[in-house]
């Protein structure tokens, strides 16, 4: 008796996977829910643990990229029924391929330096050098692991000009293929764009007094075990509007509007890209926020987006958002407003930027009070602008009342 084994579908998006490591060799038996083959998608790489106990017949080498639902290998119930060595063969990678099966750094004492693309991605962001990591996955290869384990902070990658034309014209200062994350990251925008019909609309809020009860909060950072970020107190108010308004906790699948009871928060968070010059972004989710408490749901945001900014992030980490928060507080100038892209298939998007503090009327007096710019992204195919207004009034009531955070 034989079992097939499947590519998995690790995340909805996913479409393909890329072998990087069977973890147990050709003929060799493996444990039910033992991990024994490596995996990356177009975001993380993961341990897959074995459906059954068997012996392991590798019908894919390492390298392969296979569509989600093709048979990769095969587990056996005797050692005699597994084929013979599987021997891996070079693959050369298409000029669209999002996910590249083995890089090399050039040569090396010992021969060619190969490792995962996600090893290469995230050594690069660290400016390490391939050269210098040993690597612990099949044959010698470099694997996430041994990056983490050879990290130092990051380096910013020097960039050679390129000689210009004969005759004069613009000096290159570097070609940037589009390729791997940042074409699927491309890809996406442009979808949601096309498949949605696009709102922003922009308010302010007097977060004097929410900025105070962040001061109080740090005074107890060590009974809470953080200090509070404004993103969270943000993302409570996120809760309790959508407590008010239920269309916007939302995703379109296929011709459907699916509204959820549970809140599950996609983080946007930009990253920098394998050159060291453009970025990449990628989508943290922290799931049933509406169950936790501030110092709980700060936390869990802060854990998530460390996994996903150090390269461990799981695909749990990376799927199933039902509303967006990008924020690009301490990057914009103080008081500007952005008109943030949908992280489809979410029908909402809240992007708060960086606070400005304004002279406004209060009584009748001018005062000077701290305001935050604050923009709401929604598909205008899903709700219209009323709904919007009450779901970002309810916002807006909640960041200008804080003690409805504490509730």
């Amino acid at each position: 008796m034989s079992i097939d084994y499947l590519m998995p579908k690790l995340a909805m998006a996913m479409n393909e996977g890329t072998i990087t490591g069977w973890l147990v060799g050709q003929g060799e038996r493996v444990e039910q829910g033992q991990p024994f083959v490596t995996i990356e998608t177009e975001k993380v790489e993961y341990d897959c643990e074995s459906p059954a106990s068997g012996f392991v017949d590798q019908l894919c080498p390492e390298g392969d990229t296979a569509a989600c639902g093709e048979v990769i290998g095969r587990l056996h119930e005797n050692a005699d029924e597994v084929g013979g060595p599987t021997t891996p063969t070079p693959r050369t990678p298409a000029p669209q391929d999002e996910d590249l099966p083995t890089a090399t750094s050039g040569p090396s004492p010992g021969g060619r330096i190969t490792a995962s693309p996600l090893a290469v991605k995230m050594a690069s962001v660290r400016g390490l050098d391939l050269a210098s990591i040993v690597g612990t996955g099949p044959g010698g290869r470099i694997v996430k692991r041994d990056v983490l384990e050879a990290a130092d902070p990051p380096a910013q990658p020097a960039t050679e000009p390129v000689a210009g034309p004969v005759g004069g014209g613009p000096v290159e200062r570097s070609r940037i293929p589009v390729d791997g994350l940042r074409r699927v990251v491309a890809g996406r925008m442009k979808q949601s764009l096309q498949t949605t019909a696009q709102v922003t609309t922009t308010w302010e809020s007097d977060v004097t007094g929410l900025l105070a009860l962040r001061g109080r909060l740090a005074d107890r950072e060590a009974q809470l075990g953080t200090r509070i970020s404004v993103n969270a107190l943000v993302a409570k108010a996120m809760v309790y509007g959508i407590g008010q308004v239920p269309i916007t906790n939302a995703c379109v699948v296929g011709t459907d509007v699916v509204v959820y009871t549970s809140v599950n928060l996609g983080i946007a968070i930009s990253l920098p890209g394998p050159n060291g010059i453009d970025s990449v972004l990628k989508v943290g989710v922290v799931r049933d926020v509406e169950r936790m408490g501030l110092a709980e749901l700060d936390l869990a945001m802060k854990a998530v987006t460390g996994r996903v900014r150090d390269g461990s992030a799981t695909p749990e980490d990376l799927s199933r958002s039902t509303i967006t928060l990008s924020s690009t507080a301490g990057l914009a100038p103080p008081g500007t407003h952005s008109t943030p892209v949908l992280n489809s298939p979410n029908v909402s998007l809240i992007g708060p930027s960086t606070p400005i503090e304004r002279a406004v009327v209060r009584d009748g007096e001018v005062v000077i009070r701290t305001m935050l710019p604050l923009s709401l992204t929604f598909d205008h195919c899903v709700y219209d602008g009323e709904p919007a207004a009450r779901f970002m009034a309810a916002i807006h009531d909640c960041l200008e009342n804080p003690e409805l955070l504490l509730v």
